[in-house]
């Protein structure tokens, strides 16, 4: 992952979480190389080592959410609303899921130095997301299921009414890519 970037917007959250929450051994999953990031200000537009964000986000979700991936899919749903209220806020355009899906896609592709996801519209009410990433880092498991939490969250706050959002297919059971399953009446 050496090359491999994301822009300071995605790691200032977990930043914060880091260091909200001082009582908690962070050591165990961070690197000193992580801390210096950590102790510095974090610039939303600048690139940062994706190692480093892996391992905030798996350190959040060992620590915060406790290993439990409902937990993760929880902070997916909190992230989405504070998002989509606040920064992004234009990115919910109104009331058509499939568009401020496919918006989300398109601008979350800017946050990575590398290509992350993949929009597909199945049918009015019925989109994929397909998410290629590297199968060998374990959080992308709960990577996943925080994802789920946010889509769920940007269909019900674009007016889906029962939005249901699926893994149809997941990269650590061998498919190619992992396939978020996106419906709503």
């Amino acid at each position: 992952m050496d090359d491999k970037k994301v822009k300071g917007s995605m790691l200032i959250d977990f930043v914060r979480m880091i260091r909200s929450f001082k009582n908690l051994d962070w050591n165990k999953y961070l690197k000193p190389e992580d801390w210096e990031i950590i102790n510095s200000i974090v610039l939303a537009a600048k690139w940062y080592p994706l190692d480093t964000y892996a391992r905030c986000s798996n350190a959040a979700f060992q620590l915060l959410a406790k290993g439990s991936l409902d937990g993760a899919r929880a902070n997916g749903q909190r992230m989405a609303k504070q998002l989509f209220e606040t920064t992004y806020k234009s990115m919910v355009q109104g009331k058509d899921p499939a568009q401020d899906l496919r918006q989300f896609v398109s601008t979350y592709g800017t946050f990575f130095n590398f290509s992350l996801l993949k929009f597909e519209s199945v049918g009015p009410k019925h989109v994929k997301i397909h998410h290629d990433y590297d199968t060998q880092d374990k959080g992308n498991v709960p990577y996943c299921h925080q994802m789920m939490g946010l889509f769920e969250t940007l269909v019900q706050m674009t007016g889906g009414k029962n939005g249901k959002v699926e893994l149809s297919a997941k990269q650590w059971e061998r498919a190619p890519m992992t396939t978020f399953n996106i419906t709503w009446e």
